[in-house]
Protein backbone atom coordinates (compact mmCIF):
# COMPACT_ATOMS: atom_id res chain seq x y z
CA UNK A 1 0.00 0.00 0.00
CA UNK A 2 2.44 2.55 0.84
CA UNK A 3 4.28 1.58 -2.38
CA UNK A 4 1.03 2.54 -4.33
CA UNK A 5 0.87 5.57 -2.26
CA UNK A 6 4.69 7.10 -2.89
CA UNK A 7 3.62 6.22 -7.00
CA UNK A 8 0.53 8.12 -6.30
CA UNK A 9 2.86 11.31 -4.82
CA UNK A 10 5.29 11.18 -6.94
CA UNK A 11 3.13 11.55 -10.02
CA UNK A 12 1.50 14.34 -8.04
CA UNK A 13 4.82 15.70 -8.01
CA UNK A 14 5.91 15.46 -11.53
CA UNK A 15 2.24 16.59 -12.81
CA UNK A 16 3.26 20.34 -10.65
CA UNK A 17 6.88 20.27 -11.46
CA UNK A 18 5.73 20.05 -15.63
CA UNK A 19 2.94 22.85 -15.00
CA UNK A 20 5.76 25.07 -12.89
CA UNK A 21 8.32 24.54 -15.92
CA UNK A 22 5.66 25.19 -18.31
CA UNK A 23 4.11 28.37 -16.84
CA UNK A 24 7.77 29.71 -16.14
CA UNK A 25 8.07 29.18 -12.69
CA UNK A 26 10.84 26.97 -12.72
CA UNK A 27 13.35 27.83 -15.80
CA UNK A 28 15.51 26.03 -18.04
CA UNK A 29 19.12 25.82 -17.24
CA UNK A 30 18.04 26.30 -13.23
CA UNK A 31 19.33 23.60 -11.01
CA UNK A 32 16.28 21.67 -8.59
CA UNK A 33 17.82 20.58 -5.43
CA UNK A 34 16.14 17.48 -3.74
CA UNK A 35 15.41 19.10 -0.37
CA UNK A 36 14.21 22.93 -1.71
CA UNK A 37 11.49 20.54 -3.53
CA UNK A 38 10.62 18.58 -0.56
CA UNK A 39 9.67 21.92 0.75
CA UNK A 40 8.00 23.27 -2.21
CA UNK A 41 6.02 20.17 -2.89
CA UNK A 42 5.50 19.56 1.01
CA UNK A 43 6.40 16.06 0.89
CA UNK A 44 9.43 13.12 1.36
CA UNK A 45 12.71 12.90 -0.61
CA UNK A 46 11.32 9.40 -2.14
CA UNK A 47 8.21 10.73 -4.58
CA UNK A 48 10.82 13.70 -5.49
CA UNK A 49 13.21 11.50 -6.89
CA UNK A 50 10.95 9.39 -8.72
CA UNK A 51 9.35 12.48 -9.99
CA UNK A 52 13.04 13.58 -11.24
CA UNK A 53 13.55 10.19 -12.81
CA UNK A 54 9.97 10.73 -14.42
CA UNK A 55 11.08 14.17 -15.65
CA UNK A 56 14.37 13.04 -17.03
CA UNK A 57 12.90 10.09 -18.90
CA UNK A 58 10.58 12.64 -20.73
CA UNK A 59 13.80 14.89 -21.71
CA UNK A 60 12.84 17.68 -19.40
CA UNK A 61 15.71 17.14 -16.61
CA UNK A 62 19.54 16.12 -16.62
CA UNK A 63 19.56 14.33 -13.04
CA UNK A 64 22.63 14.05 -11.36
CA UNK A 65 23.58 11.29 -8.40
CA UNK A 66 23.42 13.37 -5.08
CA UNK A 67 23.71 16.78 -6.83
CA UNK A 68 19.96 16.79 -7.59
CA UNK A 69 18.51 17.79 -11.20
CA UNK A 70 18.61 20.81 -14.11
CA UNK A 71 16.05 21.77 -16.44
CA UNK A 72 17.64 21.16 -20.02
CA UNK A 73 18.44 24.46 -21.82
CA UNK A 74 16.15 25.18 -24.96
CA UNK A 75 18.08 26.83 -28.01
CA UNK A 76 17.70 26.83 -31.47
CA UNK A 77 19.18 23.29 -31.81
CA UNK A 78 16.44 21.89 -29.23
CA UNK A 79 13.85 23.47 -31.57
CA UNK A 80 15.20 21.88 -34.93
CA UNK A 81 15.44 18.61 -32.98
CA UNK A 82 12.63 18.16 -31.49
CA UNK A 83 10.51 19.36 -34.56
CA UNK A 84 12.59 16.75 -36.66
CA UNK A 85 11.44 13.89 -34.64
CA UNK A 86 8.07 15.17 -34.34
CA UNK A 87 7.50 15.51 -37.51
CA UNK A 88 8.44 12.14 -38.52
CA UNK A 89 6.33 10.18 -35.74
CA UNK A 90 3.10 12.59 -36.35
CA UNK A 91 3.57 11.85 -39.74
CA UNK A 92 3.45 8.58 -39.57
CA UNK A 93 0.87 8.66 -36.93
CA UNK A 94 -1.37 10.48 -38.94
CA UNK A 95 -1.42 7.89 -41.88
CA UNK A 96 -1.84 5.07 -39.48
CA UNK A 97 -5.08 7.13 -37.97
CA UNK A 98 -6.52 7.63 -41.54
CA UNK A 99 -6.48 3.90 -41.84
CA UNK A 100 -7.59 2.71 -38.40
CA UNK A 101 -9.93 5.92 -37.43
CA UNK A 102 -13.60 5.55 -35.76
CA UNK A 103 -16.45 7.60 -35.26
CA UNK A 104 -15.25 8.61 -31.73
CA UNK A 105 -11.68 9.61 -33.06
CA UNK A 106 -13.65 11.79 -35.58
CA UNK A 107 -15.83 13.21 -32.73
CA UNK A 108 -12.50 13.98 -30.61
CA UNK A 109 -10.89 15.59 -33.69
CA UNK A 110 -13.89 17.37 -34.77
CA UNK A 111 -14.32 19.10 -30.95
CA UNK A 112 -10.47 19.65 -30.53
CA UNK A 113 -10.18 22.23 -33.89
CA UNK A 114 -13.42 23.67 -32.93
CA UNK A 115 -11.60 24.70 -29.28
CA UNK A 116 -8.48 26.17 -31.13
CA UNK A 117 -10.66 27.83 -33.49
CA UNK A 118 -13.27 29.50 -31.01
CA UNK A 119 -10.10 29.83 -28.28
CA UNK A 120 -8.70 33.51 -27.77
CA UNK A 121 -6.20 32.95 -25.10
CA UNK A 122 -2.82 31.38 -25.41
CA UNK A 123 -3.26 28.63 -23.09
CA UNK A 124 -6.47 27.69 -24.26
CA UNK A 125 -5.15 27.39 -27.75
CA UNK A 126 -2.32 25.13 -26.72
CA UNK A 127 -4.72 23.01 -24.71
CA UNK A 128 -6.76 22.54 -27.74
CA UNK A 129 -3.59 22.08 -29.94
CA UNK A 130 -2.70 19.26 -27.76
CA UNK A 131 -6.02 17.20 -27.45
CA UNK A 132 -6.08 17.50 -31.60
CA UNK A 133 -3.03 15.69 -31.52
CA UNK A 134 -3.22 13.92 -29.26
CA UNK A 135 -6.51 12.28 -31.06
CA UNK A 136 -4.92 11.76 -34.13
CA UNK A 137 -1.81 9.94 -32.26
CA UNK A 138 -4.81 7.85 -29.49
CA UNK A 139 -6.62 7.09 -33.03
CA UNK A 140 -3.30 5.79 -34.24
CA UNK A 141 -2.84 3.15 -31.58
CA UNK A 142 1.23 3.28 -31.11
CA UNK A 143 1.70 3.08 -27.86
CA UNK A 144 5.67 3.38 -28.45
CA UNK A 145 5.80 6.19 -30.76
CA UNK A 146 3.52 7.73 -27.98
CA UNK A 147 6.30 7.49 -25.34
CA UNK A 148 9.15 8.91 -27.55
CA UNK A 149 7.03 12.21 -28.50
CA UNK A 150 6.50 12.99 -24.56
CA UNK A 151 10.26 14.14 -24.84
CA UNK A 152 10.36 17.60 -24.56
CA UNK A 153 7.00 18.62 -25.11
CA UNK A 154 6.64 20.33 -22.05
CA UNK A 155 9.87 22.46 -22.65
CA UNK A 156 8.64 23.23 -26.22
CA UNK A 157 5.34 23.98 -24.89
CA UNK A 158 6.61 26.35 -22.18
CA UNK A 159 8.30 28.63 -25.15
CA UNK A 160 5.19 28.54 -26.92
CA UNK A 161 3.19 29.77 -23.86
CA UNK A 162 6.49 32.31 -23.78
CA UNK A 163 6.61 33.55 -27.35
CA UNK A 164 3.42 32.77 -28.65
CA UNK A 165 2.47 33.00 -32.38
CA UNK A 166 3.86 35.04 -35.23
CA UNK A 167 1.70 36.49 -37.82
CA UNK A 168 -0.53 34.47 -39.47
CA UNK A 169 0.65 31.35 -38.12
CA UNK A 170 -2.86 30.83 -36.17
CA UNK A 171 -4.74 31.01 -39.06
CA UNK A 172 -2.53 28.56 -40.72
CA UNK A 173 -3.00 26.22 -37.75
CA UNK A 174 -7.10 25.97 -38.25
CA UNK A 175 -6.32 25.49 -41.80
CA UNK A 176 -4.13 22.87 -41.64
CA UNK A 177 -5.87 21.28 -38.45
CA UNK A 178 -9.06 21.27 -41.10
CA UNK A 179 -7.04 19.84 -44.10
CA UNK A 180 -5.76 16.77 -41.54
CA UNK A 181 -8.80 16.55 -39.95
CA UNK A 182 -10.76 16.05 -43.67
CA UNK A 183 -7.58 13.89 -44.89
CA UNK A 184 -8.77 11.22 -41.91
CA UNK A 185 -12.42 11.44 -42.75
CA UNK A 186 -11.52 10.61 -46.00
CA UNK A 187 -9.46 7.91 -45.24
CA UNK A 188 -6.69 9.18 -47.68
CA UNK A 189 -3.53 7.95 -45.26
CA UNK A 190 -0.52 10.01 -47.90
CA UNK A 191 -2.26 13.30 -47.75
CA UNK A 192 -2.65 13.27 -43.56
CA UNK A 193 0.60 12.35 -43.10
CA UNK A 194 2.20 14.90 -45.69
CA UNK A 195 -0.17 17.37 -44.02
CA UNK A 196 1.25 16.29 -40.27
CA UNK A 197 5.10 16.58 -41.39
CA UNK A 198 4.25 19.96 -42.84
CA UNK A 199 2.77 21.17 -39.67
CA UNK A 200 5.43 20.16 -37.91
CA UNK A 201 7.74 21.89 -39.60
CA UNK A 202 5.61 25.26 -39.96
CA UNK A 203 5.48 24.91 -35.81
CA UNK A 204 9.70 24.69 -35.67
CA UNK A 205 9.90 27.72 -38.41
CA UNK A 206 7.50 30.11 -36.35
CA UNK A 207 9.26 28.85 -33.31
CA UNK A 208 12.78 29.69 -34.49
CA UNK A 209 11.49 33.35 -35.74
CA UNK A 210 9.71 33.67 -32.04
CA UNK A 211 12.95 32.58 -30.66
CA UNK A 212 15.03 35.26 -32.77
Amino acid sequence: MSGELSTTTATRVADDLRRRILFGELAPGQRLKIDELAALCDVSHMPIREALRELQGEGVLDVFPHRGAVIRGVDREFVVNFYDVRGAIEGMLAERCAQRADASTIEALTAASEAFESAVEQKARLAADRSFHYAINLGADNPQALRILVQGRVLAEALRLRFGYGGGRIEAIKHEHRALLEAIVQRDAAQAGEIARRHCVGARDDLLKRLA
